[in-house]
């Protein structure tokens, strides 16, 4: 008798353990999908003031941006295509960025664009700088 009743807990058990192991399966299989970076990246929103420039040279704390020298003020920022900040010291990008300037006309913030984001301010009607060659 006691045979037949420890194996109907057995019984009970296995099928309460399978079912949290099938609910903790199904919670790692869930935050793996929404983990994914297509789920992680959302639509960076730029000031309306921020402008669309090509960095063409850095030296911190000089930036040359559309063949003008510009200087990181203080507390200035430069964010990547991920969004996560970069040490002015160690930015070696030279491309298309958005950057945004103080009120003293230092440079406040500088966000290195994506290839779409390049493309959606084209279509929203800014103009990219001018690609300048020396024999023209």
């Amino acid at each position: 008798m006691s045979f037949i009743r420890l194996s109907s807990i057995r019984l009970l058990f296995n099928k309460i353990m399978k079912k949290t192991q099938m609910m903790q399966l199904l919670l790692v299989i869930v935050l793996a999908v929404l983990s994914h970076p297509a789920f992680s990246q959302l639509q960076r929103n730029f000031p309306p003031d921020s402008k669309l420039g090509k960095l063409t040279a850095v030296s911190f704390p000089q930036f040359t941006i559309n063949d003008q020298k510009m200087i990181m003020g203080a507390g200035g920022q430069i964010r990547g295509v991920d969004n996560m900040i970069i040490l002015p010291s160690t930015a070696n990008y030279v491309g298309i960025i958005r950057y945004q300037l103080d009120i003293m006309g230092y440079l406040h913030r500088v966000w290195i664009l994506t290839p779409d984001e390049v493309k959606e301010a084209e279509s929203q009607g800014q103009k990219l700088p001018k690609k300048r060659f020396f024999f023209f």
